[in-house]
């Protein structure tokens, strides 16, 4: 189990609460994207109330590849 919240503001910090079995498949999806770095590492994460939902990491190797931010363009990744 593992629930990522948001900023609450401008500079403020991400919190990632998990159990164990949680933050080892965002490690592994970590680890993924580092050594396969023509995928994603993908961690299929479950939160308190039992959504499931996917934690995407992809490798980039330059400062323009992490523009634009999908939360401005409201597009998903």
């Amino acid at each position: 189990m593992v629930h990522i919240y948001p900023q609450k503001g401008v500079r403020e910090p991400v919190v990632i609460k998990g159990n164990v079995e949680g933050l080892w498949s965002l490690v592994n999806a970590l680890i993924s994207a580092i050594a396969h770095p023509n995928t994603s590492g993908i961690a299929e994460v479950f939160c308190g109330d039992a959504e499931v939902y996917e934690v995407v990491v992809n490798l980039v190797t330059t400062h323009d590849q992490l523009s634009p931010l999908p939360y401005q363009n409201h597009e998903v990744i």
